[in-house]
């Protein structure tokens, strides 16, 4: 098992199964750590590498999860003919690519977006085939390629992070720091101080970034409260982090 800190001053967290950016999931999904550790380890074919697919994850807010929205103007359909103008380049035909990319019945679009301000996260990660490398890049501060929290705008950062301890037990009650699988909904004990989220989002994409599979799980802004439950209890710097993993 990994652990590490991911923080910045902006993220945006897209979920793959949709097909905008104008809402941020609150935390990383599986798939966007798998681009993360794809970028420190400098793999261009992470997409067909069951490796970045097998693992199993969790992730602890540190902090106030915070949201800005706001407008953007982007060229309308930028990306619409794309393939279509390249062949032209390629043929010399350069006619075809005389009106440029945009779409001159509607050259710009407004696109309302959201944001998460100054994120920071702890991330779990077990099984992961590549851990030895992985490590003893984190631990200089190497990354192969740009890190960034989402989309390349946003550049981020990363610190590995010692585990001193890390135990599988069984409580008849506790407090999960992390989120937690919606098949033990059951065992949650709500909260009214608390808001709980039920998110779906993508655990595996093909190399077309097509999702293969999902996850469901239970987000909430403060640690979970749970009856008979299984947990992973993680000492860090002295601090216990109890956690749910999911593949």
């Amino acid at each position: 098992m990994i652990a590490f800190e991911i923080w910045g001053k902006f993220a945006t967290f897209r979920d793959p199964f949709t097909v905008s950016q104008n809402i941020t999931l609150p935390i990383p999904p599986k798939s966007t750590v798998a681009g993360m550790m794809a970028s420190i380890l400098g793999s261009t074919d992470y997409l067909s590498d069951q490796a970045y697919k097998n693992f199993l994850y969790s992730v602890v807010t540190l902090g106030q999860i915070r949201k800005k929205s706001f407008s953007q103007n982007y060229i309308n359909d930028y990306t619409k003919k794309s393939l279509t103008q390249l062949n032209h380049l390629k043929k010399g035909l350069f006619s075809g690519v005389a009106k440029g990319f945009r779409d001159s019945k509607a050259p710009q679009k407004p696109i309302n977006r959201e944001l998460l301000i100054d994120p920071k996260f702890l991330i779990l990660v077990e099984n992961f085939a590549y851990e030895k490398i992985l490590a003893d890049l984190m631990k200089e501060r190497i990354t192969r390629f740009p890190f960034y929290l989402g989309n390349s705008e946003f550049a981020g950062n990363f610190k590995w992070l010692d585990i001193q301890s890390v135990e599988r037990i069984k409580k008849e009650k506790c407090e999960i720091d992390s989120f937690v699988s919606v098949k033990e909904i059951e065992n949650i004990i709500f909260c009214p101080n608390s808001r709980y989220t039920p998110l779906s989002f993508a655990s595996a994409l093909d190399e077309n970034r097509s999702p293969l599979s999902k996850v469901e799980i239970i987000y909430s802004d403060n640690p979970i409260e749970m009856r008979e439950v299984e947990v992973l209890e993680v000492v860090i710097d002295e601090r216990v982090f109890r956690c749910k993993m999911v593949s």
